[in-house]
């Protein structure tokens, strides 16, 4: 008996020992739940805390078909909420956050995050932001995604009067940028500011566009739809009807440029390249995309190139220069990179240059290569300068 006791104790503390072995470990927290009621933009401001404090993140349901306005930033940030600064999701369905535009309101952005945030947007217009830095709407140090969603009718006195990107990732799908302003201000932090209309990515960021529209912006210096020193990617997108005073009317690139299945029409610059500048230490690859019905009040009606550019299955046609290169001007300056130009089975069309080279124009020490690829139709003439291939 004393024995059968003994096993029957031990199989009692195996089973115990089995059932703490087999046992699921706690799970995880869920991020946060939250949800704010329309127009409460005190009950946001709180929502955001909420969400920064929570490790595992948070979600915010913003009310369908209702507008956030803000009468003042908060604190002294000089932003109308928090920085995001945790793995925070905005959601809202036709949902606005603007700044009003009551009299006396001060200036100040919608949106930051910074560099350990992870923002999404889906559903959300960012509208009516005003800063003298850079970001009139959003300012992206971190991760910002947003998708189905609109950055529409803000102002920088800096760069990036839709949005700016300072070393982070910025991903737009079906989404929109529109009406945004960069201009110059005196009292900027940063030099040379007015630069990316829309959208400014400086030197260690990524900008990615997918079936997106940027259109209608304005930039003081240059890039009035995009001013790019990281890298881009366009894909499958519109740059159209945006404006520069400097150079690139769509884009001002200085970095690493990929352009897909796209369209940049009627976007003007002041100076070069109607839709794109491409600068000397800059590359740009296009496939698959039309240009068309740009103008440039200098060179490259379509495209003004300085650095290493190639056009693929690409279309350039119908656009303007005030000066050289109706279609693209390619140029090298003494002492920089070599300037090359490629054309792979790209048609340069009915371009116009009120001096020389309708089509293309290609500067003394610059590079074009054509690779079955028609440059026709073009006045005063298809091309100047050195352009083997072309007659």
């Amino acid at each position: 008996m004393k024995n059968r006791l003994l096993l029957a104790g031990s199989a009692v503390v195996a089973g115990v020992g089995l059932c703490a072995a087999t046992a699921p470990a706690a799970a995880a927290r869920a991020p946060l739940g939250i949800s704010v009621a329309c127009g409460d933009t005190a009950g946001l401001v709180t929502a955001v805390n909420r969400a920064n404090a929570r490790p595992e993140g948070a979600t915010i349901t913003l009310a369908e078909n209702c507008a956030y306005r803000f009468e003042d930033g908060y604190g002294n940030s000089g932003t109308a909420l928090p920085a995001f600064t945790g793995r925070i999701s905005l959601i809202g369905e036709h949902t606005t956050l603007i700044r009003s535009v009551r009299g006396g309101v001060p200036r100040f952005r919608i949106l930051a995050v910074n560099e350990r945030g992870r923002l999404t947007l889906k559903g959300v217009t960012v509208a009516g932001g005003h800063t003298d830095g850079d970001g009139g709407g959003i300012a992206n140090e971190g991760t910002l995604w947003v998708e189905n969603s609109k950055v529409v009718g803000n102002r920088a006195g800096g760069d990036g009067g839709g949005i700016s990107n300072e070393g982070g990732q910025v991903t737009l799908v079906h989404s929109e940028v529109l009406t945004n302003v960069a201009s110059s201000n005196a009292t900027s932090a940063s030099s040379g500011s007015g630069n990316g209309g829309g959208l400014d990515n400086d030197g260690a960021g990524l900008l990615t566009l997918r079936k997106s529209i940027v259109a209608g912006n304005t930039a003081d210096g240059d890039g009035g739809g995009i001013r790019n020193r990281g890298t881009l990617v366009v894909e499958s997108s519109h740059v159209k009807q945006n404006e520069a005073r400097d150079s690139g009317g769509a884009l001002g690139n200085l970095g690493s440029a990929r352009i897909e299945d796209s369209r940049f029409p009627e976007n003007r610059a002041g100076l070069d390249g109607g839709a794109v500048d491409n600068g000397g230490i800059a590359t740009l690859e296009v496939r698959g995309t039309a240009f068309v019905d740009n103008k440039a009040g200098r060179d490259g009606g379509a495209i003004g190139n300085e650095g290493a550019a190639m056009l693929k299955e690409s279309v350039v046609e119908g656009n303007q220069a005030g000066r050289d290169g109706g279609g693209i001007h390619n140029a090298w300056e003494e002492g920089s990179a070599p300037t090359r130009l490629t054309l792979d089975h790209t048609n340069v069309a009915e371009n116009r240059a009120a001096r020389t080279g309708g089509g293309t124009h290609n500067s003394a020490g610059a590079e074009v290569l054509l690779t079955e690829s028609d440059i026709t139709g073009n006045a005063p003439a298809n091309c100047s300068g050195t352009v083997p291939g072309c007659s």
